[in-house]
């Protein structure tokens, strides 16, 4: 029996114009009708995405927030949250010496600014994206203090290329990987998205044969691993596929939903 449904945001929910089907509140609304949790897991940083809620309409219907890839959960109905494994400050600063050479774009991340070491056209793209202001600046010397991760932009056509450097170049203070077609990241070695789930269903006094999560890259794979049924979109990468129970239909065809009214409102699942 399905208790909790755990979505990511971006290409799984979210369209790259930061829109949400109406589709999404429906499903969400008939899923707690039937006494099923909803939470989303983002790589977003909570306070990024939590006033978005009201205008994808899951304001009033969102039970759980994971962000950060794992790094923040917060309950939002009592508003308690837990931070989990940040990075030191001169982690990310050696992250940023080593990468940005390579001709990707560092980032610091608030609530209402992205700051980028650089304004290209792809920068331009992702704040956009992510309906967030826009400013450049001396990244490097904003990481003054632990953060939950370092978001570095990338031409996607150079993408594997940064994935392969790194598969050949680990380090243990890190983990890294792509986050959406340009967007690669960094977390702390013992942090994803899995960390924040195993805190909602240890609140909710769950299992993971009780969870169906949804997702679409790399990112998502430790959730995959860790929810009995872990759902990638169409549209999503390979190796997200290939770490999944099933396939959804694309974000385009409104997929969450589609793949919810299938198998959950018309199965034994529930």
């Amino acid at each position: 029996m399905i208790r909790l449904a755990v979505c990511d945001l971006d290409g799984t929910l979210i369209d790259t114009g930061n829109r949400c089907d109406p589709s999404v509140a429906e499903t969400v609304r008939e899923l707690q009708h039937r006494g099923i949790r909803f939470a989303l897991c983002s790589g977003r940083p909570l306070d990024s995405v939590l006033w978005m809620l009201e205008g994808w309409g899951l304001a009033d219907i969102t039970d759980y927030m994971i962000g950060s890839n794992g790094g923040e959960a917060e309950d939002l109905h009592t508003h308690e949250r837990v931070v989990s494994y940040p990075l030191a400050p001169e982690v990310i600063r050696d992250i940023i010496d080593t990468y940005m050479p390579m001709g990707l774009t560092a980032s610091f991340y608030t609530a209402d600014i992205l700051y980028v070491s650089e304004i290209t056209e792809q920068v331009k793209k992702v704040a956009g994206r992510l309906a967030i202001g826009l400013e450049k600046g001396d990244v490097r010397a904003m990481f003054t203090k632990p953060e939950l991760k370092e978001m570095m932009i990338v031409e996607p056509e150079r993408m594997a290329e940064i994935e392969r450097y790194y598969a050949s170049h680990p380090d243990d203070r890190y983990i890294a990987f792509k986050t959406a077609s340009d967007l690669f990241e960094f977390n702390h070695p013992k942090l994803a998205k899995d960390v924040g789930l195993r805190l909602i269903a240890e609140r909710m006094g769950i299992s993971p044969e009780e969870i169906m999560a949804f997702g679409d890259t790399t990112n998502d794979i430790a959730m995959f691993r860790y929810a009995k049924y872990g759902i990638c979109m169409a549209n999503g990468s390979e190796d997200a596929k290939a770490a999944a129970y099933d396939i959804a239909p694309s974000i385009t065809d409104k997929g969450f939903a589609t793949y919810i009214n299938k198998h959950i409102f018309n199965t034994s699942l529930l």
